[in-house]
């Protein structure tokens, strides 16, 4: 038995870590660019095929980029680079690599990160058995589970989709609103939540205590072989604590190796870092802020209404706002945004292009229409430049 469940815990490290296990996701190539050329010239998607003017922005020209000076500009560490594109006043980091998941500092900590790996599989948490955290969280969909709301006990579909993983081990609210201040409290949420694994901590417990290949895993991580609900959800927050996305070409890129970019790529990563603003909200080393943005996607008043943040704080400043995910396997982590409404990706890129949504409404009259995050403004990409920074993102 000891050996099963050292096999499982063993297999779940191997999702995290090993790059080429992910599922491809179809992101096609120079899609805005082909759709462009279909459209008639005078549309707003055919216009897209015009060229840009990017003097203001380092490399830019008349019409396009310097390649030359992109190529130049892009050597060395990401501090050496240009300068990404931020608000003023907005916190940010530059980009860097995912830290490294420390080892186990005792065999009591490793057989806790062992018995969360298999309690994170285990269906017997939700109610009837037939859902656990590894079914709405796949390693090979950057632990998510592909769907645009995910689906519980008794196929009860949520009114979210299930975020990425990735930043979790490195954030203090979790959730899309923010919800749960801790990898614990997340964890009883989710086995509680009528629309997750709908059940109880005491039913979930009985059946981890009752499981007799969890009692030597038990036995060295806490000293019993009868573990209580706070021990149960630590041992799933320890294991989750070790996820990590996979290696890829931006990590090449961010360690300081450049010339593994093509110039499509190359350009996409200087669009991501300046003229399309994508630092204000996707920086750092897992490329999110950890904070909460209206992006004007609330619905508000409107059938599938979903005020995110503001419906746990009740904060005004809170409305409309959910939290930005982690851009790490983005290509693999659709369909996007925190209600999967957008299945394709440089479709998704073209509204972003656009400023984002809008919600309707004059403040003045009606204080709470959603406020737009001051960080979602036009950006005025063309076809080439968003084909560009798709290319970017498939690499990351």
């Amino acid at each position: 038995m000891m050996y099963v469940v050292k096999s499982l815990y063993l297999l779940a490290a191997m999702l995290t870590v090993l790059p080429g296990m992910s599922q491809s996701v179809r992101v096609e190539a120079n899609a805005t660019s082909k759709l462009a050329q279909e459209a008639r010239p005078s549309t707003a998607v055919g216009r897209l095929l015009n060229p840009v003017n990017n003097q203001k922005f380092e490399c830019g020209a008349e019409a396009g980029w310097s390649m030359k000076c992109l190529r130049e500009s892009y050597q060395g560490m990401p501090v050496q680079w240009p300068k990404p594109v931020i608000d003023e006043g907005k916190a940010w980091k530059e980009m860097a690599p995912v830290p490294a998941v420390q080892p186990p500092v005792d065999a009591k900590a490793e057989a806790q990160r062992a018995l969360g790996a298999v309690l994170f599989f285990d269906a017997g948490l939700s109610r009837k058995g037939q859902v656990s955290c590894a079914s709405c969280h796949q390693a090979g969909k950057s632990f998510t589970d592909g769907l645009a709301q995910s689906v519980g006990e008794d196929k009860l579909m949520g009114r979210r989709r299930a975020q990425t993983l990735f930043a979790a081990p490195f954030t203090e609210k979790l959730f899309w609103d923010g919800r749960a201040a801790s990898l614990e409290e997340q964890s009883k949420g989710s086995i509680q939540n009528t629309f997750e694994m709908n059940n109880t901590l005491e039913a979930a417990l009985d059946h981890v205590n009752g499981q007799p290949q969890y009692k030597a895993l038990m036995q060295t991580a806490y000293g019993t072989q009868q573990v209580d609900e706070d021990a149960m959800v630590e041992a799933i927050a320890s294991f989750v604590r070790t996820l990590r996305p996979p290696q890829t070409v931006a990590d090449q890129v961010i360690a300081g190796d450049t010339t593994v970019l093509n110039d499509q790529q190359l350009l996409g990563l200087h669009l991501f870092r300046t003229k399309a603003r994508c630092m204000n909200c996707h920086s750092g080393a897992l490329l999110t802020d950890n904070e909460f943005h209206d992006l004007g996607l609330s619905f508000y008043g409107r059938r599938n209404q979903d005020l995110g943040r503001f419906e746990v704080t009740r904060n005004k400043d809170d409305l409309g706002e959910f939290k930005t995910p982690s851009l790490r396997g983005v290509v693999q982590g659709g369909p996007w945004m925190h209600n999967g409404l957008f299945a394709d990706l440089p479709g998704l890129m073209r509204l972003y292009n656009i400023g984002m949504g809008v919600v309707a409404g004059d403040p003045e009259k009606d204080p709470y229409i959603p406020p737009k995050s001051p960080h979602m403004k036009p950006i005025n990409l063309n076809a080439e430049e968003i084909d560009a920074l798709v290319e970017w993102l498939r690499l990351l």
